[in-house]
C-alpha cells in the first residue's frame, strides 16, 4: 500500500501545496506538505482500500485544521511515550550486574 501512496503523491502534490498554502495564510506557518501526506496516508486512508483520484482530492481540499493539529499532536505525544520509553528502558539497572557474585 506505501508504492501505491508515493505514487499517489505525484498526483496530488500541487492541492496538498495549496492547502499548505492555505493553512499558512491562517496563521498555522509551521505546517509542511509531510504533515498534510503523514495525516493523508496513516490516518484518513488508513482503512480504506483505494479511493479513487476524485475522492483523495476531495480529502485534500476539504481537510480542516483542527483535523490535522489533532492528528499532529497526537503523533506527536506518541512520539514523545516511545522516546521516554526507550530512555526509561536505558536507564534501568541491570539486576544482574548489581548482585556482584563476591557476596
Amino acid at each position: 500500500m506505501t508504492d501505491s501512496f508515493s505514487a499517489w503523491y505525484e498526483d496530488l502534490e500541487p492541492a496538498i501545496l495549496i492547502k499548505v498554502e492555505d493553512f499558512h495564510i491562517l496563521g498555522y506557518r509551521e505546517i509542511k506538505a509531510s504533515h498534510i501526506w503523514a495525516f493523508l496516508t496513516e490516518e484518513k486512508w488508513k482503512n480504506r482500500p483505494a479511493p479513487a483520484l476524485h475522492e483523495r482530492m476531495n480529502d485534500v481540499m476539504q481537510m480542516k485544521i483542527g483535523q490535522l493539529m489533532q492528528f499532529i499532536m497526537t503523533t506527536a505525544e506518541q512520539q514523545s511515550s516511545n522516546h521516554i520509553s526507550k530512555v526509561e528502558d536505558a536507564l534501568q539497572p541491570n539486576v544482574e550486574d548489581e548482585q556482584s557474585p563476591d557476596k
